[in-house]
């Protein structure tokens, strides 16, 4: 078990002391601009959940039904999960080695060594340049948490799994940014409530990917269970 000086002083520790810094000066910038207009900070807070909760094309999605600018969606939405990579990854690694017992973390060891298996041959062959293809490939399953855990699995350093993250998120929202305003560009000659219709799509695609990855763990927990019973 390490010591809190300990902590403090490993990589894992300054990551996870960076993140939380950095989530206070978040909330603190919301606080300030909620000041000025009330407005933007609650529609910076709700692209915030639309991310966390539904994934990055929701919380781009609304991020232009709130008129904000392409580089205010672009680096607010890079940011959540940059941030969110620097509080999880410090909690996982030290429960993965056994200085944090953190329960929800059981259950995603499972899920992050299932990708981990699923994507060896391409790590094994391309390492580093495999993370980066991993964190940039616009699609779901293959985003920053995931990519900065399996970096850990694979032995890459905490710095350099940091970086390949950071830079990977950074080109993956970039082309989702501008993918989805030139769609809700197209889509507006139809109706203009183009960005509302994206917004409410991707919400309900992140509804049934969570209510499909619940009902197959409420299987596999049943199933458990039943032998455990034989």
């Amino acid at each position: 078990m390490l010591s809190f000086k300990e902590f403090v002083s490993s990589q894992v520790g300054k990551i996870f002391l960076a993140g939380n810094l950095l989530f206070i000066l978040y909330v603190g910038a919301i606080a300030g601009i909620y000041l000025y207009s009330s407005e933007d900070a609650y529609n910076l807070l709700i692209m915030t959940f639309s991310n966390l909760l539904f994934g990055r094309a929701a919380g781009i999605s609304f991020g232009f039904t709130a008129h904000f600018s392409d580089i205010t969606i672009m680096l607010i939405n890079m940011f959540i999960e940059f941030l969110t990579v620097m509080l999880i990854y410090p909690l996982f690694v030290l429960s993965w080695e056994k200085s944090l017992d953190i329960k929800i973390f059981r259950t995603f060891f499972i899920k992050i060594k299932e990708q981990r298996i699923k994507y060896k041959d391409f790590f094994d062959k391309y390492g580093i340049y495999g993370l980066f293809i991993f964190v940039w490939f616009p699609f779901w399953m293959t985003g920053p948490v995931v990519g900065s855990l399996i970096g850990f699995l694979i032995g890459i350093k905490h710095y350099t799994t940091m970086f390949v993250v950071l830079t990977g998120t950074f080109l993956a929202t970039a082309i989702w940014t501008y993918f989805l305003k030139e769609l809700i560009g197209l889509l507006n000659y139809l109706t203009s409530y183009a960005g509302y219709i994206l917004l409410g799509a991707f919400i309900i695609i992140g509804l049934v990917l969570k209510l499909k990855k619940s009902k197959k763990k409420k299987a596999e927990s049943e199933g458990d269970t039943s032998d455990d019973n034989l």
